[in-house]
């Protein structure tokens, strides 16, 4: 009987994040593999004339001169008076997927971007070229790449090799994987022990012994 996956809150992505950032400190416990988060890219948008370092406070002559004040009481004190706004983030697009690292012994790179869909598909239209271009491009070089997907409805997750994505789209002409594909052709995504709640690595050397570090001997049907 298999093990199944719990759900881990109402905010499903955010819950496979945690569990996949779980499970990578449980790889990296083990010495099995150095799998870490990359931070989203993107910068401040800064107001004309406002100063780049420290803090700058609008109508400075609002507040009270005649204390001390920390800077945990200044901006508690600003923002009270509508002083202070923050300032806007923007994220900029990526190329970059979600997580990366280096698989021991041999230190075999990895690459991957965590998808979680309450639907029986994976919709392709949604990943981003550049993305697919940089996945693609690291599987030529030798590198694990791909999606982690998890299928919240059927509590089950997989990895998708990026070498399946263009072939699959090529060969059906349909824009999105249905869950029957990961079903019957990818390994399922199992849980380990302790911290490690997706043991996707152990799934993608399956995988690989399986069809291949190509996949080329996994064969998609037409319909």
């Amino acid at each position: 009987m298999k093990a199944t996956l719990k759900k881990r809150g109402a905010d499903v992505g955010s819950g496979f994040q945690a569990a996949i950032n779980s499970s990578n400190s449980a790889y990296a416990q083990a010495e099995r593999a150095y799998i870490t988060r990359k931070a989203i890219p993107g910068k401040y948008l800064m107001k004309r004339g406002e100063q780049r370092r420290g803090l700058s406070i609008p109508l400075a002559n609002e507040l009270p001169i005649s204390q001390n004040l920390t800077g945990a009481q200044l901006i508690a004190l600003t923002k009270e008076k509508g002083l202070l706004s923050q300032r806007e983030f923007i994220p900029e697009s990526k190329a970059e997927p979600d997580y990366g690292g280096a698989i021991a012994p041999n230190g075999r790179a990895i690459f991957y971007d965590a998808k979680t869909t309450q639907r029986d598909r994976l919709d392709l239209d949604n990943l981003h070229p550049h993305q697919i271009y940089f996945l693609e491009c690291m599987a030529t070089t030798g590198a694990i790449s791909g999606f982690l997907v998890e299928f919240s409805t059927h509590k089950k997750a997989f990895f998708l090799p990026i070498q399946l994505v263009r072939r699959y789209c090529d060969t059906t002409g349909y824009k999105s994987l249905p869950f029957r594909f990961f079903e019957h052709h990818l390994v399922e995504v199992l849980p380990g022990k302790g911290l490690l709640i997706f043991d996707y690595l152990t799934a993608i050397e399956k995988q690989e012994e399986l069809y291949g570090k190509d996949y080329a001997s996994l064969i998609i049907p037409h319909k």
